[in-house]
């Protein structure tokens, strides 16, 4: 589906009437293989949801086109994707409530310890998963914008084309999401090469970011979002919020349990397990009035720098219902 496509189709969604059938017996979600979709995996085995009697139908989105596809023909109530995708869809014309945010595991991964620390990046080149513009590049370059730390960027196609070039020697470090970052290090450790340090993943992001904006200190880069008809319910809408964060909680409490569960729909991520925990399993909700300003800022960065990548501009206060 090309953009020009899922715009004009997006345009058609926006004018559906928003009498969805009420008797409908399913919420249809969908998140890539990452560890905060894994709430949604739990819902899905939970039952019906209460209140609205009906059950959580989970569909993992492989990439970002294929998400935009299920989007574009109505095919998913409810999907984890990034802050800045969300707002997108809001700016235009597509129904869409956020109403979960999280702030998702980002490493330096590097065989340097001087990586430790955000100012060691200064005049590196970093390898960056997809093109100039997209998501990785931008959140480096407003954190490292902020810092005073310049860096030559280096784009790569996907994480894995990065996790790739740096086993073979071929960059100092990447920035890489979870479990590309685990990913990255388990295989460097399978097969060390005489001389050569090993990789590790040298700087939560997250941290970083936190030392950088202290008055906006959680990185509020994913989300949640209700789309089309359902996110003018409100109730839904609070039923699934509420269902999310339960899930969050239960999948902290057993984490043998969760990685079980990921090993269905996501086996690749299930492979990354140590000691039968997942990587990025500590999953950060950020939520209520401040995670709404948290996520508001991280938009406006993102618009500063590329208005593009949220739509063209900041969406309205309602954009956010995030009081859990």
């Amino acid at each position: 589906m090309t953009r020009r496509q899922f715009l004009q189709t997006l345009a058609a969604l926006s004018l559906a009437a928003p009498a969805f059938a009420a008797k409908s017996p399913s919420v249809r979600v969908s998140g890539p293989a990452v560890a905060e979709t894994l709430p949604l995996l739990a819902m899905g085995r939970a039952g019906p949801l209460p209140g609205i009697a009906r059950t959580v139908v989970f569909t993992p989105w492989n990439s970002p086109d294929q998400l935009r596809a299920m989007i574009a023909t109505d095919d998913v109530d409810a999907a984890l994707m990034t802050t800045a995708s969300a707002c997108t869809l809001a700016n235009k014309g597509v129904p869409a409530t956020v109403v979960a945010l999280t702030s998702s595991p980002v490493w330096l991964v590097s065989s340097d310890a001087a990586l430790s620390r955000l100012s060691g990046l200064d005049g590196r080149e970093v390898l960056l998963p997809f093109g100039p513009g997209e998501m990785p590049d931008l959140l480096l370059r407003a954190l490292a914008g902020r810092a005073g730390v310049s860096f030559v960027p280096r784009h790569a196609g996907n994480a894995l084309e990065a996790v790739n070039l740096l086993l073979l020697g071929q960059g100092h470090c990447a920035l890489l999401s979870e479990p590309a970052a685990s990913l990255a290090v388990s295989r460097a450790n399978a097969r060390p090469r005489p001389g050569v340090p090993v990789l590790a993943k040298r700087l939560d992001v997250r941290d970083a970011w936190r030392k950088v904006f202290p008055e906006h200190p959680q990185l509020a880069q994913s989300a949640l979002a209700v789309i089309g008809p359902l996110a003018r319910d409100a109730a839904t809408c609070k039923v699934l919020q509420t269902a999310y964060v339960q899930a969050t909680g239960w999948l902290a409490a057993h984490p043998q349990e969760t990685t079980t569960l990921a090993g269905k729909d996501f086996p690749a991520l299930a492979s990354q397990a140590v000691n039968g925990v997942l990587p990025g399993q500590d999953i950060r909700l950020v939520m209520g009035r401040q995670g709404a300003q948290d996520a508001r800022f991280f938009l406006s960065l993102l618009h500063g720098m590329s208005p593009a990548s949220i739509g063209g501009q900041l969406p309205e206060s309602s954009f956010f219902e995030v009081d859990a």
